[in-house]
């Protein structure tokens, strides 16, 4: 998501280079996601939240994202600040949200540490 970001951030729009980008985290999300489901199958119930939550913020972040990658296709700049602010605000969530599930399986683990 990160690299994506950077992209559309960026000083100048390389569409080719964006594309590739989005290709690379769509492969990564499908990892992530079937990561996800191992946890919410085998791991403790306590943990399900935590994962839900990260589930959500990521899916909030991937929709403010596709939005970008579209208006930059269409070369429409008219929401990019307010879709960057979005973005960041996003970004945190799931950055908090990625945290907290840290600190519960570091706990369910008994690394608490």
């Amino acid at each position: 998501m990160d690299a994506i970001l950077s992209v559309l951030r960026g000083p100048s729009l390389d569409l080719p280079e964006l594309d590739g980008t989005v290709q690379h985290f769509i492969a990564r999300a499908r990892d992530v996601h079937r990561a996800a489901e191992v946890v919410i199958l085998e791991g403790p119930p306590s943990i399900v939240e935590a994962i839900d939550r990260i589930a959500k913020e990521s899916s909030g972040l991937s929709e403010v994202m596709q939005r970008m990658v579209k208006d930059a296709h269409a070369g429409d700049t008219g929401e990019r600040a307010q879709h960057s602010a979005t973005a960041a605000a996003q970004e945190r969530r799931l950055y908090q949200a990625v945290s907290e599930f840290r600190v519960q399986a570091r706990g369910v683990l008994g690394n608490a540490d």
